[in-house]
């Protein structure tokens, strides 16, 4: 792993602390807030790495683990609001889209999908679910196009 990734990695985990903190502490005091910020930054990190250690054994064990893992996440992040069935159709298409994305820029689409989520957990409360879930969109649309385009020009260097 080089110093980019792992501080790609560390700037998501951050980012997932926080975002878990100003989440939680809107319904627990400060100090359960920060267990679950810390709680949050630590299964970030340790999903990135599990994520690493399982690309050295195999690809598509990987692609599956980042299916599972991106389901899940949004599955327990949409069921207060759409409902089980609903949100178990979106955790679907989100673990399928996040895979597939995870084949064009790797590690990139997960990042996208925690900064998407996070901003989906900070905007539920503010706007409409609908507006909250197409700003969500919107941003792992935008994160993927840029990742998109950030793996376009660093090949265009190498090659």
């Amino acid at each position: 792993m080089d110093s980019s990734l792992a501080l790609l990695i560390g700037g998501t985990a951050v980012f997932a602390g926080g975002v878990g903190y100003l989440v939680a502490r809107r319904d627990v005091d400060g100090r359960r807030a920060g267990l679950t910020a810390v709680g949050a930054a630590g299964g970030v990190a340790a999903s990135f790495l599990l994520m690493l250690h399982l690309a050295t054994v195999a690809l598509p064990a990987t692609v599956g683990l980042v299916a599972l893992l991106a389901g899940l996440v949004a599955y327990l992040a949409f069921r207060r609001d759409l409902g089980r069935r609903r949100a178990a159709l979106a955790a679907a298409g989100a673990g399928a889209f996040v895979a597939a994305s995870f084949l064009f820029v790797v590690y990139l689409a997960v990042i996208a999908f925690v900064v998407a989520v996070g901003v989906y957990l900070l905007a539920r409360d503010r706007l409409r679910i609908s507006q909250a879930v197409i700003l969500t969109g919107t941003t792992l649309g935008g994160l993927l196009a840029a990742s998109a385009l950030v793996f376009w020009v660093s090949l265009s260097y190498v090659m």
